[in-house]
């Protein structure tokens, strides 16, 4: 198994209001109520794919070292995405507080397809933002 490459991803799984972090915002709003939640929060979903072993051209399985090799860079990965979001999420904030997070759930994903990887959730506070003033508005 080639241990080089893969493919790492982040999306937005959801953003939502919030002013108790990280829980979401249950309140119900009018038509006329324009008061912005002090945080708004987002979900991101980093994942990382590697290339695993499968079922060679004859239909052989892969060797144990095979998928030894494989289980212990899964295992690596996991390790190193929640370390790189516990150890540099703090220092990427432009303010001198660092950004607020909290790291969720980390799954190891299946082999599917000849790949195997790691999808790790964390949400961040971002400032909330306010309605337009009269001033903004088109």
């Amino acid at each position: 198994m080639d241990s080089a490459g893969g493919q790492l991803t982040v999306h937005v799984a959801r953003i939502f209001p919030t002013h108790s972090f990280p829980v979401d915002d249950r309140l119900i709003l009018g038509g006329r109520n324009c008061t912005p939640p002090p945080t708004t929060a987002v979900e991101l979903v980093v994942t990382l794919l590697r290339c695993v072993p499968t079922v060679d051209e004859r239909g052989c399985p892969p060797g144990c070292d095979e998928l030894s090799v494989a289980a212990r860079a899964v295992h690596v990965d996991t390790v190193t995405i929640y370390n790189a979001l516990l150890c540099c999420l703090p220092t990427t904030g432009q303010r001198r507080r660092s950004p607020q997070f909290f790291l969720g759930t980390q799954r190891v994903l299946e082999p599917d397809a000849g790949c195997m990887g790691v999808e790790q959730r964390v949400t961040v506070a971002l400032p909330g933002c306010g309605c337009p003033t009269d001033e903004e508005s088109p």
